[in-house]
């Protein structure tokens, strides 16, 4: 069985339910994350589906760092192969996790010519200040030929959600399920969570709700990271989509269970484990 997660921080959780998973699972398992927070809107991700001309891109990609597979439609590929483990072959997306972390969090820009969306991620935004003082004509490139656009819309997600999860169950009969977010700040000291009423706070629970609509509309679970992580409790996190240890537990716990109780895995005493990172 394959298990392909697709996102940022938040979906690494999920290799964690690996030694759950083998004790319940008849037959090889590999449970693989893939992809950073930059490449995994929802518009990115929809955006590979028609891709843009690569002659276009690929000076782009030089000059940003953006992965090989940046504008490819890797997430729609019947299956997927591990990075670095090429032994291991290919292995079928029998589950597919997605995470709407970057759609609450992340800006993309767009480019002014071609129209197509990229999110820098750490280029020069994470850089030490010498290194981008000595390149500002990346800065100055960038500033020509790419403009900001307003974070994406609940509306706007969810439309999107739903055409990916409908081209990943026709393309690759996955299973899917959905992670959301936290919705309060950690090291807030709100002591009730229902009036926490900053921007950010009310933009997460928007999502969860409308999220967790989408969920029964198209019958996927919605791993629900925002219950999970307060029931632990929130001061050791550094932000809303990087956990604890005992959060990753709880979470990988938790997914194992929805795969479970879906009738995904099967019970076995005697499998195979392969995990990546």
């Amino acid at each position: 069985m394959g298990v392909f997660g697709l996102g940022g921080c938040d979906v690494r959780t999920i290799v964690g339910a690996g030694p759950i998973l083998s004790r319940r699972h008849e037959g090889p398992l590999c449970i693989g994350s893939f992809g950073f927070a930059p490449e995994s809107r929802s518009d990115l991700i929809v955006q590979t589906l028609d891709p843009p001309d690569p002659d276009v891109t690929a000076d782009v990609s030089k000059e940003l760092g953006l992965s090989g597979h940046y504008f490819a439609p890797v997430l729609f590929e019947e299956s997927f192969t591990v990075p670095d483990q090429i032994g291991l072959g290919r292995w079928p997306k029998d589950v597919v996790v997605l995470s709407i972390s970057s759609d609450v969090g992340r800006t993309v820009y767009r480019h002014k010519e071609h129209g197509f969306l990229v999110d820098p991620g750490g280029w020069w935004l994470a850089a030490d200040m010498t290194d981008v003082l000595g390149d500002l004509s990346a800065v100055k490139w960038f500033a020509a030929n790419f403009s900001k656009t307003p974070r994406i819309s609940v509306d706007d997600s969810v439309a999107n959600f739903e055409r990916i999860i409908e081209e990943v169950r026709k393309r690759t009969g996955a299973y899917v399920v959905v992670m959301n977010v936290l919705t309060v700040d950690p090291g807030s000291t709100a002591l009730d969570y229902k009036h926490a009423n900053s921007p950010n706070r009310l933009r997460r629970r928007e999502f969860k709700e409308a999220f967790s609509y989408l969920g029964q509309k198209m019958d996927f679970p919605v791993l629900d990271v925002d219950r999970l992580t307060k029931q632990l409790g929130i001061s050791g996190q550094a932000d809303f989509v990087h956990y604890t240890a005992p959060q990753k537990r709880l979470i990988s716990q938790e997914f194992a269970g929805v795969l479970s109780d879906a009738g995904v895995v099967e019970a076995s005493k005697e499998q195979r484990l392969v995990r990546t990172r």
